[in-house]
């Protein structure tokens, strides 16, 4: 019996080869009808022919479905040849070449959005005990974390940027620099109201609060801004401006005033008010501490003296200025050791927002001095 090589195929790393049946039974017995009866070439000339064909180029067949028919090859053979795969590796070279030349993975530390350092500054951001608890605040925005740089008295603890650039600025001031992407920093605030008004977060940082020795300054005191349950973040943010553009010389923070590491208050300030020297007390502390300074403590009120009245009294002393909540106003306990002080207004306008009242105090009273 023979078979044509046409249908004899290789099994891929063997030495077994198969054949498919229906040729195999058709050439048996058209190779026994052709030398018994020559009839059966009338009877299918197409299929004698093809047969015979077969069987004097079966060398020559062999070669070409060895080269040019692939289907039954395993998916796999070859795969090195094509073209989406040598895509696919120059694309996965480019991206390790590019790793390599900026160093993403040695130079800088990654976060997630589930790390414990993610939680910590989110803590941070929006729990004023857990500030103080941890002795840390936390600050977004490049300009308010370059103007804290340049404070001495405070560390930074973790700087996260979407800018290289501004991230070398502090590797000699910080040890713990993420390079992050946006979606990271956005992450962030992402419970805030302002998130979809506010697009400025390319930068935040956690910086350690200063110790509070080291805030106070050994020149004398003239002019000292006690500030009393001031409750807006916004609030406390101008007034704190004032006082920098002002040239305060102390600020005194009395309990329940908002925090003045508030993330908010840093906005509006660009951390400014930081390089003021203040101290945290109550209004027992502040009386003793106005009475240590040679210091005349006047409260903002609607019922009290004008400030020129005031400063004709005013001999080699300074000044403690002392601004009430916005609501209620100063507390109770303030008024046993100061005087109010009032600005004259318009018959018609009986109070003036606490920053506004401030500024034109705070002119008023410098200049007189």
């Amino acid at each position: 019996m023979k078979i044509s090589v046409n249908i004899i195929r290789k099994y891929v790393g063997s030495n077994k080869y198969i054949c498919s049946f229906p040729f195999f039974d058709i050439h048996h017995k058209l190779g026994n009808s052709i030398k018994n009866n020559h009839s059966v070439f009338r009877f299918n000339d197409k299929i004698v022919s093809l047969f015979s064909t077969l069987n004097e180029n079966s060398e020559s067949n062999k070669d070409e479905l060895t080269s040019t028919d692939s289907s039954l090859n395993p998916h796999w053979i070859g795969i090195e040849q094509s073209e989406v795969y040598k895509k696919v590796v120059k694309e996965e070279q480019k991206k390790i070449d590019h790793i390599k030349k900026n160093g993403e993975n040695n130079e800088y530390l990654s976060i997630s959005k589930r790390s414990k350092l993610m939680k910590y500054i989110i803590r941070l951001r929006k729990k004023s005990n857990f500030r103080k608890k941890n002795n840390a605040f936390f600050v977004k925005g490049t300009k308010t974390i370059m103007n804290l740089s340049r404070d001495h008295n405070l560390n930074m603890e973790v700087v996260l940027s979407n800018s290289k650039t501004f991230l070398k600025y502090f590797k000699d001031k910080c040890n713990k620099l993420y390079y992050v992407n946006n979606d990271i920093l956005n992450y962030i605030f992402l419970d805030s109201l302002k998130f979809m008004k506010d697009k400025n977060y390319d930068s935040v940082a956690i910086v350690k609060m200063p110790n509070i020795e080291n805030t106070k300054t050994e020149k004398k005191i003239k002019f000292l801004l006690a500030l009393d349950r001031i409750r807006y973040a916004y609030n406390l943010g101008k007034i704190l401006n004032i006082a920098y553009s002002m040239n305060i010389d102390f600020i005194f923070y009395i309990h329940n005033t908002v925090d003045p590491y508030n993330h908010q208050v840093m906005d509006i300030t660009s951390g400014k008010h930081l390089f003021i020297p203040y101290n945290v007390g109550s209004y027992n502390e502040l009386s003793q501490f106005c009475e240590l300074n040679n210091l005349v403590p006047i409260v903002a009120h609607t019922n009290g003296m004008t400030p020129q009245s005031f400063l004709k009294n005013i001999t080699n002393q300074g000044i403690c200025l002392i601004l009430g909540n916005e609501s209620t106003g100063p507390h109770k306990d303030i008024f046993s050791f100061a005087k109010p002080v009032s600005l004259p207004m318009h018959e018609m306008t009986n109070s003036l927002n606490v920053s506004v009242a401030a500024g034109i105090l705070i002119h008023y009273l410098k200049n007189g001095l």
